[in-house]
């Protein structure tokens, strides 16, 4: 979507997976805030990009990305910071007590283990972090495609929809890997 200039004229694999994964977040609120009866599964980083996983009813059409790509620019453009806190194992549970899948990694969390949640806006997700400071700091982003994928990678488990996704320090690197995606293809 609409890039802004870069903060760092060389980033690091640190920088690459707080921007990708602060991105992966501000993907699942548009998601929830298109349909919020969506079940969230896991949004980690991954080489070039990131991934988040949903339970829905009805698939993902293209029309549905370019909408959850213009709903993300908007949360970038307000500039919310992205808050992380621990909190207490039923504290967790109650916050995730629409979330079963979310609900479930919590349960299989050791007894002492921290559990941590990240907020920006109204949005609030367990997860590990690391974040950007705040969604302003999200330079370039693009929703690559959609696909189907187990719960934790198993067949026996509920098949989710997996939107994938690319973030860059510059509108230049995301041109040029679009570039790259598409002459590989």
């Amino acid at each position: 979507m609409t890039p802004k200039s870069s903060t760092s004229e060389f980033p690091n694999a640190d920088y690459y997976d707080r921007l990708r994964h602060s991105v992966a977040h501000i993907m699942a609120d548009a998601v929830l805030q298109k349909y919020p009866d969506a079940k969230l599964g896991i949004g980690p980083t991954i080489e070039n990009g990131f991934y988040y996983d949903f339970q829905l009813d009805n698939p993902f059409t293209p029309d549905d990305l370019i909408e959850i790509e213009k709903s993300m620019q908007k949360t970038i453009d307000l500039d919310l910071a992205f808050e992380s806190r621990a909190v207490a194992r039923n504290e967790a549970l109650g916050i995730l007590r629409d979330q079963p899948f979310k609900k479930e990694i919590v349960n299989d969390l050791d007894k002492d283990e921290e559990i941590t949640f990240y907020k920006h806006g109204k949005f609030d997700d367990l997860c590990e972090g690391p974040h950007l400071e705040s969604t302003g700091q999200v330079p370039s982003f693009k929703l690559l495609s959609t696909a189907g994928a187990y719960w934790r990678g198993n067949e026996q488990r509920p098949m989710l929809q997996r939107i994938y996704g690319t973030a860059w320090e510059s509108s230049e690197r995301l041109t040029a890997y679009l570039q790259n995606l598409e002459e590989a293809q």
